[in-house]
């Protein structure tokens, strides 16, 4: 399936999607051309998840190539470039550029009347360290104090490893919206689980986020055994969240295992 057809599938599917963690936006939402004041497009605060956000920018207009997006966006490589049709669209070129990259670029162009085509790619981002254990819940991986002083060391679990245990803490750790989620034949059986460094909050008044803190948090261990699943539940988290390694102590045999859980990177309330 060619890249436009599958945006637009997803865009139709979105409105399944709405009794999750968080209010559910559309799984790649097309901001279109409309009119907007420029200037004030880009002075908009940058929100913690713009680092985390993926667009789609489409080429076209002052934004011709992956070279002049580049250029527009400050970038310090040229991004990556896709192609694709549709049945609505036609034949288009896109680059990726993250939530910072895209203000840079509407900043650029304030002064021009042209409207850039940005598509949202809402999915929590994944980006696991190979020089660190980064992104960790509870602490910053990257500072001295916490780095690890072997030559040699492998930070598990790795970016593109599975199966890999999951912590889920919310409607995620119900059975039967995972064998919706996931196409599952069978209804999965999930671990009584704790993660620690931690604590629960809320954001939009009632769903729940994980975030750093200094208790200890109980919820359910999950094997995800394929990066199919994995992605199907990033969709569903949204970049409201993203992934990030974490130590899951299971209830049930005391074992301690490296795995993964979605951290919120939002306003709490």
């Amino acid at each position: 399936m060619d890249l436009l057809h599958e945006l637009e599938n997803l865009a139709v599917i979105a409105e399944d999607n709405k009794n999750h963690e968080g209010p559910f936006q559309e799984l790649l939402q097309e901001a279109k051309p409309k009119s907007f004041c420029p200037g004030v497009q880009a002075q908009l605060h940058l929100q913690p998840q713009d680092l985390k956000s993926t667009y789609l920018v489409k080429l076209d207009g002052p934004l011709g190539t992956a070279s002049r997006v580049q250029e527009l966006a400050q970038m310090l490589h040229l991004p990556q470039q896709v192609e694709g049709s549709g049945d609505v669209s036609g034949e288009a070129s896109f680059c990726f550029v993250n939530g910072v990259e895209k203000r840079a670029i509407i900043r650029a162009l304030s002064n021009n009347s042209f409207t850039p085509t940005f598509i949202h790619i809402n999915k929590a981002e994944k980006g696991l360290s190979r020089d660190s254990a980064a992104p960790c819940l509870g602490y910053d991986a990257t500072l001295p104090h916490h780095r690890v002083t072997e030559l040699v060391h492998d930070f598990l679990p790795a970016q593109n490893q599975y199966p890999v245990w999951y912590f889920f803490y919310g409607t995620l750790a119900n059975p039967d919206l995972l064998v919706e989620k996931l196409g599952l034949c069978v209804r999965p059986s999930l671990r009584p689980a704790t993660v620690d460094g931690a604590n629960i909050r809320t954001w939009g008044g009632k769903y729940k986020a994980l975030v750093d803190g200094d208790s200890l948090v109980t919820g359910w261990a999950y094997e995800v055994t394929s990066e199919g699943h994995e992605d199907a539940l990033r969709y569903y988290e949204t970049s409201q969240y993203e992934v990030v390694r974490c130590v899951i102590s299971m209830k049930d045999t005391n074992e301690r295992v490296w795995g993964l859980t979605f951290r919120f990177i939002g306003a709490c309330d």
